[in-house]
């Protein structure tokens, strides 16, 4: 799933990548208010998706499955190419992302919160 989340983001179709959420989710960006459903998250993630942008999974330090919940955590870099060049959006990420598995046999994203691993001074 969390693979699958880059390459859907990195294919700069929101609506494709907005398929991976529950219609209740909840997205938790930094420096940035929580947004609460897929119309709240489209609201805030429409401006990014303006611009290719270029998720990488970094690595993958958890996965874990039981009954219908999920949950990644990850090392992630992000990256906005835009006509005048490439932007550095979170050079050092780390996100932890919560799944429930919805009949038959989807998972959907219902909780994802991420941030920086860097120090602010």
């Amino acid at each position: 799933m969390i693979n699958r989340y880059a390459r859907y983001c990195n294919s700069g179709d929101l609506d494709l990548w907005l398929s991976l959420w529950n219609e209740n989710g909840v997205q938790m960006p930094p420096n940035a208010k929580t947004r609460v459903g897929k119309v709240r998250i489209r609201e805030g993630m429409a401006p990014l998706f303006q611009n290719q942008l270029r998720i990488t999974i970094n690595g993958i330090q958890d996965v874990l499955a039981y009954h219908d919940s999920g949950l990644t955590r990850c090392r992630y870099s992000l990256v906005m190419i835009t006509p005048r060049g490439e932007i550095p959006l979170e050079p050092n990420g780390k996100a932890l992302t919560i799944f429930a598995r919805q009949f038959p046999n989807k998972w959907e994203i219902i909780y994802d919160c991420f941030n920086t691993n860097v120090s602010l001074p």
